[in-house]
């Protein structure tokens, strides 16, 4: 018998509360932007003086997965991939193990992932055990434009 996903999530943190034990899930998401040539700087004017400002939050970023299991007997080796969907390739994959010595208990399990492939298109963030699919988390990657590509429609 496989084990039960109970929850797949992409976030920006994960960490647990030392007082009660507590998963704590920071920023969830399921889409990612990212300028192909990275952030551009930006001239600006602040009290007469001229500064450099440098965008932020377009970038692939290092996200952290949270994953709830149950019904796990024993030990079960796991693997969490992400897959580009439409050409059905594997760009990252991590792989980990499981014990539990009661299926009754619920897992959670926060793993930090290197950075996202800033490759636009859907993918799947997919968590396999004992080379079963249990589930996956779909992702939208999309280039953004730069403000002059955009037509103004008015």
């Amino acid at each position: 018998m496989k084990p039960v996903l109970q929850a797949l999530l992409l976030a920006d943190s994960v960490y647990q509360d030392a007082a009660t034990g507590k998963h704590i899930i920071v920023g969830t998401f399921n889409r990612v932007t990212f300028k192909k040539d990275g952030a551009k700087p930006v001239a600006i004017e602040v009290n007469g003086e001229e500064k450099t400002l440098i965008p932020g939050g377009n970038r692939a970023i290092c996200p952290c997965a949270y994953i709830s299991l149950t019904d796990i007997r024993g030990k079960a080796q796991c693997v969490l991939r992400y897959v580009n969907l439409e050409q059905n390739t594997v760009l990252l994959q991590i792989q980990f193990a499981i014990e539990c010595p009661d299926p009754l208990q619920t897992v959670e399990v926060a793993l930090p992932m290197p950075m996202l492939p800033p490759i636009a298109g859907v993918h799947a963030l997919e968590l396999l055990c004992d080379d079963e699919p249990l589930g996956s988390h779909r992702i939208t990657v999309e280039e953004t434009k730069e403000e002059n590509d955009v037509s103004d429609s008015e």
